[in-house]
Protein backbone atom coordinates (compact mmCIF):
# COMPACT_ATOMS: atom_id res chain seq x y z
CA UNK A 1 0.00 0.00 0.00
CA UNK A 2 2.62 2.23 0.74
CA UNK A 3 4.09 1.76 -2.36
CA UNK A 4 1.27 2.50 -4.33
CA UNK A 5 1.25 5.41 -2.83
CA UNK A 6 4.77 6.65 -3.50
CA UNK A 7 3.71 6.02 -7.36
CA UNK A 8 0.79 7.79 -7.11
CA UNK A 9 3.09 10.53 -5.56
CA UNK A 10 6.17 9.99 -7.64
CA UNK A 11 8.28 9.70 -4.68
CA UNK A 12 9.33 6.03 -5.61
CA UNK A 13 12.41 6.02 -7.43
CA UNK A 14 12.61 3.78 -10.54
CA UNK A 15 15.05 0.97 -11.23
CA UNK A 16 15.96 -0.25 -14.41
CA UNK A 17 15.93 1.67 -17.92
CA UNK A 18 12.68 2.55 -19.64
CA UNK A 19 11.91 3.59 -23.16
CA UNK A 20 9.20 5.98 -24.15
CA UNK A 21 7.93 6.07 -27.86
CA UNK A 22 5.46 9.18 -28.80
CA UNK A 23 4.50 9.03 -32.13
CA UNK A 24 2.47 11.84 -33.87
CA UNK A 25 1.85 12.89 -37.43
CA UNK A 26 4.15 15.11 -38.24
CA UNK A 27 6.80 13.98 -35.32
CA UNK A 28 7.89 10.71 -33.59
CA UNK A 29 9.80 11.01 -29.79
CA UNK A 30 11.84 8.67 -27.93
CA UNK A 31 13.12 8.80 -24.34
CA UNK A 32 15.72 6.31 -22.73
CA UNK A 33 15.57 6.90 -19.37
CA UNK A 34 17.97 5.31 -16.67
CA UNK A 35 16.75 4.47 -12.94
CA UNK A 36 14.32 7.08 -13.69
CA UNK A 37 16.66 9.55 -15.35
CA UNK A 38 16.61 11.08 -18.76
CA UNK A 39 19.70 9.67 -20.82
CA UNK A 40 18.86 9.96 -24.69
CA UNK A 41 15.91 12.05 -25.91
CA UNK A 42 15.65 11.99 -29.47
CA UNK A 43 13.28 13.61 -32.30
CA UNK A 44 12.63 12.47 -35.97
CA UNK A 45 10.41 14.76 -38.14
CA UNK A 46 8.20 12.55 -40.50
CA UNK A 47 8.43 15.51 -43.25
CA UNK A 48 12.21 15.02 -42.81
CA UNK A 49 14.45 12.46 -44.85
CA UNK A 50 17.17 10.67 -42.54
CA UNK A 51 19.58 9.49 -44.09
CA UNK A 52 22.32 8.89 -41.60
CA UNK A 53 23.69 5.32 -41.63
CA UNK A 54 21.87 4.90 -44.97
CA UNK A 55 24.83 3.57 -48.10
CA UNK A 56 24.63 4.94 -51.16
CA UNK A 57 26.39 4.25 -54.49
CA UNK A 58 27.71 7.42 -55.90
CA UNK A 59 30.02 9.11 -58.44
CA UNK A 60 33.16 11.53 -57.92
CA UNK A 61 32.20 14.72 -59.34
CA UNK A 62 35.43 16.58 -58.68
CA UNK A 63 38.28 16.69 -55.77
CA UNK A 64 39.23 19.21 -54.14
CA UNK A 65 43.62 18.57 -52.95
CA UNK A 66 43.35 21.75 -51.06
CA UNK A 67 40.97 20.65 -48.70
CA UNK A 68 41.96 17.26 -48.96
CA UNK A 69 38.90 15.76 -49.80
CA UNK A 70 36.36 14.91 -52.99
CA UNK A 71 32.66 15.93 -53.48
CA UNK A 72 30.35 12.75 -54.35
CA UNK A 73 26.83 12.98 -56.16
CA UNK A 74 24.35 10.85 -54.32
CA UNK A 75 21.89 11.97 -55.78
CA UNK A 76 20.94 15.10 -53.30
CA UNK A 77 20.99 18.72 -54.38
CA UNK A 78 24.16 18.88 -53.11
CA UNK A 79 26.85 16.75 -53.39
CA UNK A 80 28.15 14.79 -50.41
CA UNK A 81 31.60 15.77 -49.03
CA UNK A 82 34.17 13.07 -48.27
CA UNK A 83 37.32 13.76 -47.00
CA UNK A 84 40.29 11.51 -47.79
CA UNK A 85 40.41 10.32 -44.25
CA UNK A 86 37.19 9.26 -44.25
CA UNK A 87 38.02 7.41 -47.41
CA UNK A 88 41.03 5.86 -45.60
CA UNK A 89 40.42 2.24 -44.21
CA UNK A 90 39.50 2.99 -40.03
CA UNK A 91 41.49 1.08 -37.80
CA UNK A 92 38.70 0.18 -34.87
CA UNK A 93 38.18 3.40 -32.19
CA UNK A 94 39.70 3.44 -28.32
CA UNK A 95 36.30 2.31 -27.71
CA UNK A 96 36.55 -1.40 -28.82
CA UNK A 97 38.92 -3.59 -27.79
CA UNK A 98 40.50 -5.68 -31.27
CA UNK A 99 40.03 -9.52 -30.74
CA UNK A 100 42.62 -11.50 -32.94
CA UNK A 101 40.98 -14.56 -34.63
CA UNK A 102 42.63 -17.62 -35.89
CA UNK A 103 43.40 -17.97 -39.60
CA UNK A 104 46.31 -15.32 -40.32
CA UNK A 105 45.64 -12.00 -41.60
CA UNK A 106 47.16 -10.96 -45.27
CA UNK A 107 48.84 -7.79 -44.02
CA UNK A 108 46.72 -4.93 -46.31
CA UNK A 109 48.77 -2.89 -48.31
CA UNK A 110 48.66 0.50 -46.52
CA UNK A 111 47.39 3.73 -47.93
CA UNK A 112 47.88 6.98 -47.38
CA UNK A 113 46.08 9.85 -48.18
CA UNK A 114 47.72 10.54 -51.42
CA UNK A 115 46.66 7.62 -52.83
CA UNK A 116 42.80 8.55 -52.58
CA UNK A 117 42.46 10.85 -55.69
CA UNK A 118 44.11 7.66 -57.72
CA UNK A 119 42.04 4.96 -56.15
CA UNK A 120 38.73 7.45 -56.76
CA UNK A 121 38.97 9.40 -59.85
CA UNK A 122 36.66 12.02 -60.90
CA UNK A 123 33.71 10.03 -62.66
CA UNK A 124 34.76 6.51 -61.20
CA UNK A 125 31.84 5.17 -58.69
CA UNK A 126 32.05 4.61 -54.97
CA UNK A 127 30.32 3.42 -51.85
CA UNK A 128 29.59 5.51 -49.39
CA UNK A 129 28.00 5.84 -46.16
CA UNK A 130 26.15 9.05 -44.49
CA UNK A 131 27.76 9.71 -41.44
CA UNK A 132 26.18 13.13 -40.99
CA UNK A 133 23.17 14.80 -42.95
CA UNK A 134 23.10 18.07 -44.86
CA UNK A 135 23.02 21.19 -42.69
CA UNK A 136 22.13 24.81 -44.84
CA UNK A 137 23.92 25.11 -47.66
CA UNK A 138 26.26 22.02 -47.28
CA UNK A 139 26.05 18.24 -48.49
CA UNK A 140 26.62 15.29 -46.08
CA UNK A 141 29.43 14.31 -45.16
CA UNK A 142 30.16 10.73 -45.80
CA UNK A 143 32.60 7.88 -45.79
CA UNK A 144 33.59 4.56 -47.02
CA UNK A 145 34.35 3.08 -44.37
CA UNK A 146 31.07 1.17 -44.45
CA UNK A 147 29.27 -0.95 -41.18
CA UNK A 148 25.72 -2.78 -40.42
CA UNK A 149 24.44 -2.15 -37.26
CA UNK A 150 22.33 -5.78 -35.84
CA UNK A 151 21.07 -6.19 -32.86
CA UNK A 152 24.26 -8.00 -30.91
CA UNK A 153 26.85 -7.17 -33.79
CA UNK A 154 27.98 -4.22 -36.43
CA UNK A 155 29.24 -6.07 -39.49
CA UNK A 156 32.24 -3.94 -41.25
CA UNK A 157 31.65 -5.50 -45.05
CA UNK A 158 35.42 -3.89 -46.03
CA UNK A 159 37.03 -4.59 -42.74
CA UNK A 160 38.25 -7.76 -41.36
CA UNK A 161 39.05 -6.39 -37.49
CA UNK A 162 36.99 -7.61 -34.69
CA UNK A 163 36.59 -6.90 -31.33
CA UNK A 164 34.76 -6.41 -28.12
CA UNK A 165 32.90 -2.94 -27.08
CA UNK A 166 34.88 -1.71 -23.72
CA UNK A 167 31.88 -0.91 -22.11
CA UNK A 168 31.28 -4.25 -21.06
CA UNK A 169 33.55 -4.11 -17.92
CA UNK A 170 33.58 -7.63 -16.14
CA UNK A 171 36.65 -9.37 -17.56
CA UNK A 172 34.57 -12.82 -17.24
CA UNK A 173 31.86 -11.63 -19.35
CA UNK A 174 35.00 -10.33 -22.07
CA UNK A 175 36.97 -13.75 -22.06
CA UNK A 176 33.03 -15.73 -22.80
CA UNK A 177 32.47 -13.27 -25.83
CA UNK A 178 36.11 -13.59 -27.06
CA UNK A 179 35.59 -17.12 -27.26
CA UNK A 180 32.31 -16.72 -29.37
CA UNK A 181 33.75 -14.31 -31.61
CA UNK A 182 36.59 -16.48 -32.47
CA UNK A 183 34.05 -19.48 -33.33
CA UNK A 184 31.79 -17.28 -35.30
CA UNK A 185 31.77 -18.28 -38.97
CA UNK A 186 32.79 -14.45 -40.48
CA UNK A 187 33.21 -14.63 -44.06
CA UNK A 188 37.05 -13.95 -45.69
CA UNK A 189 37.68 -9.85 -45.36
CA UNK A 190 34.79 -8.89 -43.39
CA UNK A 191 35.40 -8.15 -39.48
CA UNK A 192 32.56 -7.57 -36.26
CA UNK A 193 32.06 -5.72 -33.02
CA UNK A 194 30.33 -7.22 -30.49
CA UNK A 195 27.77 -4.00 -29.02
CA UNK A 196 27.51 -3.81 -25.34
CA UNK A 197 23.66 -4.95 -25.56
CA UNK A 198 25.70 -8.20 -26.15
CA UNK A 199 26.43 -8.50 -22.53
CA UNK A 200 25.38 -11.76 -21.18
CA UNK A 201 23.41 -13.15 -24.25
CA UNK A 202 23.85 -16.49 -25.73
CA UNK A 203 25.81 -17.72 -28.35
CA UNK A 204 23.15 -18.61 -30.56
CA UNK A 205 21.65 -14.94 -30.73
CA UNK A 206 25.20 -13.83 -31.94
CA UNK A 207 25.18 -16.81 -35.43
CA UNK A 208 21.49 -15.99 -35.76
CA UNK A 209 22.00 -11.72 -35.86
CA UNK A 210 25.32 -12.20 -38.12
CA UNK A 211 23.19 -14.41 -40.56
CA UNK A 212 20.86 -11.80 -40.64
CA UNK A 213 23.64 -8.80 -41.52
CA UNK A 214 25.47 -11.43 -43.68
CA UNK A 215 21.68 -11.38 -45.86
CA UNK A 216 21.41 -7.99 -45.65
CA UNK A 217 24.98 -6.97 -46.80
CA UNK A 218 23.84 -9.39 -49.82
CA UNK A 219 21.18 -7.56 -50.85
CA UNK A 220 22.93 -4.37 -50.82
CA UNK A 221 25.83 -6.48 -53.15
CA UNK A 222 23.15 -6.84 -55.40
CA UNK A 223 21.49 -3.80 -55.94
CA UNK A 224 24.93 -2.10 -55.98
CA UNK A 225 25.46 -4.31 -59.22
CA UNK A 226 21.75 -3.43 -60.47
CA UNK A 227 21.56 0.02 -59.74
CA UNK A 228 22.96 3.22 -61.72
CA UNK A 229 25.22 5.81 -60.09
CA UNK A 230 23.86 8.04 -57.71
CA UNK A 231 21.46 5.36 -56.01
CA UNK A 232 20.43 4.21 -52.44
CA UNK A 233 21.39 0.81 -51.96
CA UNK A 234 20.43 0.64 -48.21
CA UNK A 235 18.22 2.99 -45.94
CA UNK A 236 19.04 2.95 -42.01
CA UNK A 237 15.42 2.09 -40.39
CA UNK A 238 13.13 5.00 -38.99
CA UNK A 239 13.90 6.21 -35.57
CA UNK A 240 11.61 3.66 -33.55
CA UNK A 241 12.81 0.25 -35.23
CA UNK A 242 16.12 1.98 -33.97
CA UNK A 243 15.23 2.54 -31.00
CA UNK A 244 13.74 -1.55 -30.57
CA UNK A 245 17.10 -2.44 -32.96
CA UNK A 246 19.35 -0.88 -29.72
CA UNK A 247 17.37 -0.45 -26.77
CA UNK A 248 14.75 -3.36 -26.19
CA UNK A 249 16.64 -6.28 -24.41
CA UNK A 250 15.14 -9.62 -23.66
CA UNK A 251 16.21 -9.12 -19.82
CA UNK A 252 13.46 -6.31 -19.83
CA UNK A 253 10.43 -7.01 -22.36
CA UNK A 254 8.54 -4.19 -20.73
CA UNK A 255 11.32 -1.96 -20.71
CA UNK A 256 9.01 0.35 -23.75
CA UNK A 257 5.90 2.29 -23.30
CA UNK A 258 4.26 2.63 -26.70
CA UNK A 259 2.19 6.08 -26.89
CA UNK A 260 0.63 6.03 -30.64
CA UNK A 261 -1.76 8.86 -32.26
CA UNK A 262 -4.92 7.02 -32.94
CA UNK A 263 -5.01 8.77 -36.42
CA UNK A 264 -1.78 7.11 -37.34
Amino acid sequence: MIDKVKRMLGLRRETGNKIIINCERLERRVALLENGQLEEYTIERTTERNIVGSIFKGRVKNIEHGLKAMFVDIGFEKNAFLHFWDAIPAALDSGIEQVERKGGKKQPKKITSADIPKIYPVGSEVLVQVTKGPISNKGPRITTNISLAGRYLVLMPFSDQCGISRKIEDPKERERLRKILKKLEIPEGMGVIVRTVGEGQRERYFIRDLSLLIDQWARIEEAMKTKGAPNCVFQEPDLIERTVRDFLTDQEPRAALYRADPDL
